[in-house]
């Protein structure tokens, strides 16, 4: 990046939010840093948004770029918007909510209390989420503030979970991209954030950073048919947590994600001893077949003859 790149790159990967994207855009322009530039990316939306990017553009006096592809998901459209950010630090803003007015502000003050010649440990600046209305919180505060901690520490040792808004360093990003798999549009956001942990830590800080409203179709609120929808990236992500993260697991924690890894490797038709080969021969997934098993056959009834949505399945033969 060169010193004339920004400090902060605005993400918001966009899907038919033509009627509450003008929430978002708006409280872009009140930041009082100005110090950013705006990546847009739709993703194949049918609806105005088009429209509303472009009238928007032309009234501000900001960077902003629009990305428009078809319809791939919002974990590819974030790899899009790592590669098109030239900001510094890279913020997602999900096209429902809104930043608070001295958000960044706020964000480049938290980062540079750190330390000069300790910021090469840290990925960014992590706050919490309130509602609309800046009423209550939705998410669990930190234990202390500020905490500096990994996202492995923080979640599995530390049980503190929910939603969080961060700033993250642009260049660790581009190391960390979503994996992203033919024909699954959605991944655990933690998957990276877990790849991150091993290298580098947060500043978290008891902060509100933005203001967010879950939506009736957001991704939230329709678990089960996202996780059916993408059966190849939650068994990745389940793999990754008793393999590369085993060491942060509880035994609870170990048989819960052993469990899941089993069942998403049942829906893609994955054997036994590919399973096995996986896991490293593990005799907990052994003794935890038939727990597996069963939530699978939960989830293949639930399918029949409560869900008529199926699911985008992705067959890996042994």
């Amino acid at each position: 990046m060169t010193r004339s790149d920004p400090e902060f790159t605005l993400f918001i990967p966009t899907y038919n939010r033509a009627k509450l994207l003008p929430r978002a855009l708006a409280s872009i322009e009140a930041q009082t840093c100005r110090d950013f530039e705006v990546v847009i990316v739709d993703d194949g939306s049918t609806d105005d948004t088009a429209a509303v990017v472009a009238a928007w553009r032309t009234r501000v006096d900001f960077p902003v770029v629009y990305v428009r592809q078809p319809n791939r998901g919002k974990y590819a459209a974030h790899n899009v918007g790592v590669e098109r950010a030239r900001g510094r630090f890279f913020v997602l803003l999900d096209s429902d909510d809104r930043l608070l007015p001295d958000t960044l502000e706020r964000i480049r003050r938290h980062w540079h209390s750190i330390p000069e010649g300790e910021r090469w440990r840290f990925a960014g600046v992590e706050g919490l989420v309130e509602s609309m209305d800046g009423k209550r919180l939705l998410t669990e505060p930190y234990p202390q503030s500020p905490l500096d901690i990994s996202y492995l520490d923080l979640f599995y040792r530390l049980g503190v979970g929910g939603d969080k808004k961060h700033a993250i360093r642009t260049e660790i990003l581009r190391r960390f991209p979503y994996p992203i798999f033919p024909g699954e549009t959605n991944i655990r956001d933690s998957i990276t954030w877990n790849r991150i942990a091993h290298h580098y830590i947060f500043r978290c800080v008891n902060e509100p950073f933005q203001q967010v409203e879950y939506q009736p179709d957001g991704l939230t609120s329709n678990r089960f048919r996202v996780r059916m929808g993408s059966p190849r990236g939650f068994q990745q992500f389940h793999l990754e947590e008793i393999t590369l993260h085993r060491p942060w697991l509880s035994r609870r924690q170990l048989r819960r994600s052993t469990i899941a890894f089993i069942r998403f490797s049942l829906h893609l038709r994955v054997g036994f001893w590919q399973q096995a080969r996986l896991t490293g021969y593990d005799p907990l997934w052994l003794m935890l077949l038939p727990a597996g098993l069963l939530r699978w056959l939960v989830d293949c009834y639930r399918l029949r003859f409560q869900d008529a949505a199926p699911p985008n399945r992705v067959p890996i033969r042994n």
